[in-house]
């Protein structure tokens, strides 16, 4: 499938400031060296090193084989398209840290539900490629809760050995990277998240700055998470508040836990020279190596320079057929939406989902009601009734019901998220006319609840 979302594309501009050379990609260094001054970038055969890299095994005289890598694109999709093949072909004895930021974007875990989520209609309108800020939807392969992205927060992945994995172990090591940058009080919670704040109350004066998901093989065990440095608040209150689907649907999908959210300020001497990011990642990379011993590697990689070669034989992720695979399946509908776990959706209250509804738009008609199950986004057990057929049809209540029936049944197996129109869907679905008002209210009614110009 095409890809849904245009693929970001960002200027670097200190990158074509700096005087190293760009083709080099791997340097052994020393554990103090963590930290230095590097700009690098990678073609596909760069990158194909570096994944046969970390999946050779350690020398059996030594330590475990410690990688840190860094990426200076903001292509959500390719970062975590690379972090899932870095994952998948790491050596299962190696320790390895992924840095990385994205540009705007809305992710959310695995196994949840976007019309739950996240405001699909205000996104809609964010992932236009006119807008201004675009903002786009993402689905990550871990599991895990609702989360903003952009340039102002940082992620940071590591990747371990599933033998003996903690999930406060790496949420610890970036609380005391922010202590050694003059958060005092940061600290993990007994959710593995990192918050702030003077009271010793989760619920009162605390703020959350880091959340976390995992992913976990038989081999492997990978944490990921974030930290708010300077994010755009106001677009996270925006976009994960109030889905305007929630009150409807019941979902078996993982719930987010919503909880006050606060960009944390670092302190450094020379602060005021580098951005805070810089800071972030040089002490979460020192506390790694502190952890597992030094890096054998410290690459920095530009994953939209390769993202955008992506229809070009010669260059993006065609060296990787499981890379380039997992990129562009990302960007799909089918793994955005029809990866949904089975829902169910009613504008009324039912026997399994009684609570009150929100009161509809005044034209939409009070009669009306839809109901279905949707897996794996398609329209299963539609129960309709209530539609507005056109006053000059005449039709009595049995007949109504007939009609109901047919344009039901019309429904059955429809994908949810190749709905672009629900106006024009009932007005197909149904044997007879509609009133024309009665049908682009109760349709546009339906376009709000599911943001189908976000599909």
């Amino acid at each position: 499938m095409a890809a849904l979302f245009p693929r970001p594309s960002h200027e670097l501009p200190w990158l074509a400031q700096c005087s190293l050379p760009l083709r080099t990609l791997w340097t052994p260094i020393r554990a103090s060296s963590a930290a230095s001054s590097r700009c690098l970038t990678t073609s596909a055969g760069d990158l194909g090193q570096l994944l046969d890299r970390v999946s050779q095994p350690p020398p059996s005289d030594t330590k475990p084989v410690v990688h840190i890598i860094h990426s200076i694109g903001r292509n959500p999709f390719a970062n975590l398209a690379i972090e899932h093949r870095l994952f998948e072909r790491a050596h299962a004895e190696s320790r390895l840290l992924l840095l990385y930021r994205n540009s705007p974007c809305v992710v959310i875990g695995r196994n949840q539900n976007p019309w739950t989520e996240v405001n699909l209609n205000q996104l809609s309108v964010r992932a236009r490629p006119s807008s201004s800020d675009v903002v786009q939807l993402v689905r990550r392969r871990s599991g895990g809760g609702a989360v903003y992205h952009d340039a102002g927060n940082a992620n940071w992945s590591v990747h371990i050995p599933s033998a003996g994995f903690d999930r406060d172990q790496h949420a610890l090591m970036v609380a005391r990277a922010l202590q050694r940058l003059g958060v005092s009080s940061a600290r993990v919670n007994k959710r593995h998240d990192i918050v702030i704040g003077t009271s010793t109350s989760e619920d009162d004066g605390t703020y959350k700055i880091s959340g976390s998901a995992y992913k976990l093989t038989s081999r492997r065990a990978m944490h990921h998470g974030t930290c708010l440095l300077g994010a755009d608040l106001a677009a996270v209150s925006g976009l994960l508040r109030a889905p305007p689907a929630a009150p409807y649907l019941k979902a078996r999908g993982v719930a987010s836990v919503r909880s006050p959210v606060r960009n944390v300020t670092l302190s450094d001497k020379d602060e005021t020279a580098h951005d805070p990011h810089d800071h972030f990642g040089t002490a979460v990379a020192a506390e790694f190596e502190s952890m597992y011993g030094p890096a054998a590697s410290n690459t920095t990689i530009d994953v939209d320079s390769l993202a955008a070669h992506m229809d070009s034989t010669e260059g993006g992720f065609a060296f990787d057929p499981k890379l380039a695979k997992g990129y562009a399946e990302l960007m799909t509908a089918d793994w955005l939406f029809g990866q949904t776990p089975q829902f169910t959706f009613s504008t009324q209250p039912t026997e399994e989902d009684p609570r009150e509804r929100p009161l509809r738009p005044l034209d939409v008609p009070p009669q009306f009601d839809l109901s279905f199950t949707a897996r794996h986004g398609r329209l299963l057990d539609v129960a309709l009734s209530g539609l507005p057929y056109d006053a000059s049809e005449n039709v009595g209540s049995d007949r109504a019901a007939d009609f109901d029936q047919a344009a039901a049944s019309k429904l059955e197996g429809r994908i949810l998220y190749e709905i672009r129109d629900w106006r024009a869907v009932l007005a197909e679905a149904s044997p007879i006319p509609l009133d024309t008002e009665a049908e682009a209210s109760t349709g546009g009614w339906l376009n709000q609840l599911f943001g189908v110009q976000c599909y």
